[in-house]
């Protein structure tokens, strides 16, 4: 065991021992799905549940229901029966949600409840907490745990890595309780919060990990933990990102070196290049005549652009550029914060490093560290430092 394992060690059964006061942890979760869809109808075929509306009580075996959005009520059309409820409550059950105008069901378990407002369908769906852990892990980590090539590596490695990825999801979400709330909510399934692809096949579905992690700060208050596809080298602070974030001492800046070698530089988004037209830029901008743009960095990463069009020079921060690079000429085209850029007389070419935002946990760089033996203690401590780590049952 090299000495960062000892002393991760001793730090880890510190930690646990000496926790302060510590935030509740609930045992289920809200979260509102189809987020993308906001649909009008829905037909939702449904087994083994208790289906409650306008005094109905009732348990059901299978059942398809049509449901419609008529402004604040629900039309629900149940074979023959045809009635108007504020509100619908499927409990306990499966579902398979099928939304016009999408070829793919969506699968989902545990309790539905259905609303409606203006005309559109509000979803929310309540499960356990570590089942939407194991959800949001396959969904944000799946990929990972089956690489193509496993030459040298720990034995161990998926068991550390999946105490490791769990923990990223449960710290995050816990994090983000009630960022929805008023929306009846705690989270939405897309990335605004974390992906969350509802119920998935056996085959799908990750092993639950052997420890239960919260990473929290010293007062005891959960950690955001943001974690990243790869960093291509270099991580950063969350303040290089978002100004004012507060308790960035907690967020690994620097280096993302492991034994003298970048560790996600086997990664294949390690590096990648991509061209826009002044044309596409002007486009995505909505500027004219734009003829310079140059960088601004910090640690490394960007954290503003200036350009300069026909009516002068303009800042515009890194996150609106992306944002505004991504909605119109896709979100792949840049695929992170730290590039560099080249002038040519038809426009830009980008040429930049890792995936995403370069900040907390960078996906390959933790693997490869378990690929080498480490524990999940000492990779998360790694990447979080200070973070105290709470072992939860």
């Amino acid at each position: 065991m090299s000495n960062l394992s000892k002393l991760s060690g001793l730090v880890f059964l510190f930690l646990f021992s000496n926790s302060l006061i510590a935030d509740p942890i609930p045992n289920k979760i809200k979260i509102g799905i189809l987020s993308k869809y906001s649909p009008d109808t829905v037909r939702i075929i449904a087994k083994g549940f208790r289906i409650q509306y306008s005094g109905k009580n009732s348990l059901e075996k299978d059942k398809t229901i049509l449901v419609r959005a008529e402004e604040d009520k629900i039309r629900i059309i149940d074979g023959a029966k045809n009635s108007k409820s504020e509100h619908i409550l499927f409990s306990g059950g499966e579902y398979e949600l099928e939304v016009p105008k999408d070829h793919s069901s969506k699968r989902y378990s545990g309790d539905l409840e259905i609303t409606s407002s203006k005309g559109k369908l509000k979803f929310i769906l309540t499960i356990p907490l570590e089942e939407y852990v194991l959800i949001g892990m396959t969904s944000e980590f799946g990929d990972l745990f089956y690489p193509k090539e496993e030459k040298k590596t720990n034995p161990n490695w998926k068991k550390e890595y999946l105490i490791v990825a769990s923990s990223m999801i449960r710290s995050y979400a816990l994090a983000n309780i009630g960022r929805h709330s008023k929306e009846g909510h705690d989270l939405c399934d897309l990335t605004h919060c974390l992906q969350f692809s509802g119920k998935l096949k056996k085959e799908n579905i990750l092993l639950s990990p052997s420890k239960k992690i919260l990473l929290q700060d010293r007062n005891g208050k959960i950690l955001e933990t943001f974690f990243h596809s790869t960093c291509g080298g270099n991580l950063s602070s969350p303040s290089v990102l978002w100004k004012n974030f507060k308790n960035p001492q907690y967020y690994r800046s620097g280096p993302d070196t492991y034994g003298g070698e970048v560790q996600c530089k086997n990664s294949p988004y390690i590096s990648w290049e991509t061209f826009i037209s002044r044309e596409e830029l002007e486009s995505s901008l909505e500027a004219k005549q734009i003829t310079e743009l140059e960088a601004k960095y910090s640690e490394s990463r960007i954290t503003s652009l200036e350009y300069k069009d026909y009516s002068g020079k303009k800042n515009i921060q890194a996150s609106e550029f992306l944002s505004k690079i991504g909605k119109k000429l896709g979100w792949n085209k840049t695929k992170s914060n730290d590039f560099k850029i080249e002038t040519s007389a038809r426009g830009f070419y980008f040429k930049g490093k890792g995936f995403g935002h370069g900040i907390g946990l960078c996906q390959y760089g933790a693997r490869e560290m378990a690929f080498r033996g480490a524990k999940s203690e000492e990779i998360l401590q790694f990447y979080f430092p200070g973070a105290e780590l709470r072992q939860v049952p």
